[in-house]
């Protein structure tokens, strides 16, 4: 496995990034990791794609990690440049994301898609906005603790039925807003997972998750 830290030239942005190049590979992988994430904290998720022959890309969205950028209304940028960044070295990329990490992928331009414990709604109840200001605005870089919360508002909202590949996972304990979107995505129709006893911030650790994504990975490609 070839492990590289590199950073994606955007549109007058870069992106920082980790490739992890398997010998042998197909399709790409983008990783993106939520709201408070880093690409380091999602190398071992994204070790375990590369090693079902993905040559896998995981990425710190603005105002994360070593992202010079603070968090605003472009964050769809840095993931629209990762993925032209995997679609030169494989023609076919699925983008799987975490958090608001999997409401990004939703959207890419990625060929597939998959979101774990997404941030699909636009707007989240009181004690979703009290857990993002106690346990993850700390390690975000924006001009205040609100500014996640409008950047999900203004995204639009993925539509289900256009004919590519996606799936949702999500935890029995994840938060109120998740489980309710994902609910309705799957009475929807979409393909949902549900992983029991993970919380939203730990779902993308469980290897029920991993299988599940192994499987649809194995699905799509």
């Amino acid at each position: 496995m070839d492990v590289k830290r590199l950073f994606i030239n955007g549109d007058g942005f870069h992106v920082p990034a980790v490739m992890l190049t398997p010998a042998s590979y197909g399709a790409a992988a983008l990783i993106v990791p939520g709201y408070g994430g880093s690409k380091e904290e999602f190398l071992g998720l994204a070790w375990r794609v590369a090693e079902l022959g993905f040559a896998t890309c995981v990425i710190d969205l603005r105002g994360h990690g070593e992202h010079m950028l603070p968090l605003d209304d472009d964050v769809l940028q840095d993931v629209e440049a990762a993925v032209r960044h995997c679609r030169g070295i494989s023609g076919k990329v699925i983008a799987i994301g975490h958090s608001m990490g999997g409401r990004l992928a939703l959207l890419s331009s990625a060929d597939a898609a998959i979101a774990i414990s997404p941030a699909y709604s636009k707007t989240y109840c009181e004690s979703t906005h009290n857990y993002i200001r106690r346990m993850e605005s700390h390690r975000v870089r924006e001009p205040d603790t609100e500014t996640v919360f409008r950047v999900l508002e203004k995204l639009p909202l993925w539509q289900p039925g256009n004919g590519r590949p996606v799936s949702i996972i999500y935890g029995s304990r994840d938060n109120y807003d998740t489980i309710q979107s994902c609910r309705e995505l799957e009475a929807a129709g979409v393909p949902v997972v549900l992983i029991e006893k993970a919380l939203h911030g730990d779902s993308f650790l469980f290897e029920a998750t991993f299988q599940a994504i192994k499987g649809e990975l194995a699905r799509v490609f």
